[in-house]
């Protein structure tokens, strides 16, 4: 498993250090949380769908804090701390409860911490294309690794050696120092916060689609490929290495991305496959591609958000918050069709959802403007709706 700081080490990047380690660390708990599901229903003895609810949870936590954490705090050193201390608590913790109810205690716990970190990383280079490409390719380098090594201890040891290993690569950031500049010397303060306007809640309404849909059909991914597909986990590992392989270049492309809605509109196409084709060729093409396809749509639409935002800063919170709602219902959802036996038809389902928010993105593209904000009156900023 990569440290954190060799992950620094290799992006060469003009971000904060600090932030760049510890969102390595919310990227590895996220890459291991698929390969975590068959472990956990076997070790507590629930079915697939009930061990998914880790994923939920977890999520929920993500959620709520990214939602609400730029609304009350101020990013700052300390608090990045703090966050990391939780994360190291709650995968230890995880590691040692025999009850699955309090598992789902502290994975929100950790999804807490998970969000802080986001969000201070995030809000750190929202709006800036060059920097946010340093904050996108942290998970993909991370998957490389993070996805064979944690199918091998989840099969191997059992969830409780996953969470061991997370606990430790946690407490890694800590020995990262950061600039002596203040964190967040380019972001609004709290007070100062706005909200967003009604096009850019259109933007963030489709964020919230494209991961509804997408993690419910990717989070059981691991799953499907060895059930369904019959293929040997560790094929299935590295095909999730594959997937974030090949998405380092598109989390790192310095261009402009015209029409990004078009190449989230590929992770649907790949969702209709994994649910549709057990031929194992086919089934690794999808599941490597649509890591592509991802990190080659979202910077893009990041960066239309931003530039349809009175205060782009403000928006990096909201966009993390509403990922992570869509990412917590996606896994509820896919339960509910796998646990039927609809696993086609969630595929279709998802692929629909996917594809109308894609479209709706590329429409906004064409169609709306960029934000210019009214130049102030009378010595008074301009009021922001």
């Amino acid at each position: 498993m990569q440290s954190p700081l060799q992950v620094v080490t290799l992006l060469r990047p003009n971000t904060r250090k600090d932030l760049l380690a510890a969102a390595a660390v919310s990227s590895m708990v996220f890459t291991a949380t698929p390969f975590l599901l068959s472990a956990i229903a076997d070790q507590y003895d629930v079915s697939l769908g009930t061990a998914s609810l880790i994923s939920s949870f977890q999520l929920g936590g993500f959620v709520i804090a990214s939602w609400t954490v730029g609304r009350f705090v101020d990013p700052s050193r300390r608090l990045l701390i703090i966050s990391l201390l939780m994360a190291v608590a709650a995968n230890a913790g995880s590691a040692a409860m025999p009850w699955f109810s309090g598992l789902l205690a502290l994975r929100f716990l950790g999804g807490v911490a998970l969000a802080v970190v986001a969000w201070l990383g995030w809000q750190e280079v929202f709006g800036d294309e060059d920097r946010m490409g340093d904050v996108a390719v942290v998970g993909p380098v991370v998957g490389i690794v993070g996805a064979p090594v944690a199918s091998y201890l989840a099969d191997q040891f059992g969830a409780d050696a996953v969470f061991v290993a997370l606990a430790i690569f946690a407490a890694l950031p800590l020995i990262v120092r950061g600039p002596d500049r203040p964190m967040g010397a380019h972001a609004p303060r709290k007070a100062d916060r706005s909200k967003p306007l009604p096009v850019a809640r259109a933007i963030l309404l489709a964020l919230g689609a494209l991961t509804l849909g997408g993690s419910a059909v990717f989070v059981f991914a691991a799953a499907v490929g060895v059930d369904e597909v019959g293929l040997d986990p560790w094929v299935v590992s590295l095909a999730f290495s594959g997937n974030a392989a090949v998405s380092i270049p598109a989390a790192r492309y310095r261009g402009r991305r015209p029409l990004a809605g078009l190449w989230v509109l590929g992770t649907g196409t790949a969702a209709l496959v994994l649910t549709s084709v057990t031929v194992a060729p086919v089934f690794l093409t999808a599941l490597v591609l649509w890591g592509f396809a991802f990190w080659m749509g979202v910077p893009g639409i990041y960066k239309l958000l931003a530039e349809r935002s009175a205060n782009p800063s403000d928006r990096a919170g909201d966009a993390q918050s509403i990922m992570a709602a869509g990412r917590v219902f996606g896994p509820a959802v896919g339960a509910a069709f796998i646990e039927a036996g609809s696993l086609q038809a969630l595929g279709i389902a998802v692929g629909a959802l996917i594809g109308c928010a894609s479209l709706a993105l590329v429409y906004i593209e064409i169609r709306v403007p960029a934000h210019s904000p009214a130049p102030p009156t009378d010595g008074q900023a301009p009021e922001v709706s």
